[in-house]
């Protein structure tokens, strides 16, 4: 096998890889998000600075992973341009130029990862604390 065909299935295997990991955070936000709403609407007083802090951690979260959708597509987006367009000569700025803004992109969503797993660790404590003070 070739190093190019090697090379293009690790990137494949990356990008499942990253796409199936933030759809199930989108998931496990989601149903937080949903849960939670709900059960805010019936708590008491005390319980609910737990419950807005999960919520708050959850729309943060879903707002991370829908940059790294968005942010992933438009590196995609501008890469298939450039392939496609085999007319259009890049200049060594212009091709600097989107190699920086693509790297920038790749640092922005690997901290948007992390922050997202931080934030669903977070979650984690909030549920365990709502669940241990409603028993």
């Amino acid at each position: 096998m070739s190093f190019e065909k090697r090379q293009k299935q690790a990137i494949e295997k990356l990008l499942q890889s990253n796409f199936g990991l933030w759809n199930s955070l989108l998931t496990v936000n989601g149903i937080l998000l949903s849960a939670f709403s709900a059960i805010y609407a019936f708590s008491t007083s005390e319980s609910r600075l737990f419950i807005r802090l999960l919520i708050g951690s959850c729309l943060i979260s879903l707002l991370l992973i829908v940059y790294n959708h968005i942010a992933t597509k438009v590196t995609y987006h501008r890469i298939g341009e450039v392939l496609v367009d085999e007319c259009a000569e890049l200049s060594d700025e212009q091709r600097r130029k989107d190699i920086n803004r693509a790297l920038f992109r790749n640092k922005a969503v690997k901290v948007s990862e992390w922050l997202c797993l931080v934030f669903l660790l977070v979650e984690v404590g909030l549920v365990a604390i709502f669940v241990y003070e409603a028993a």
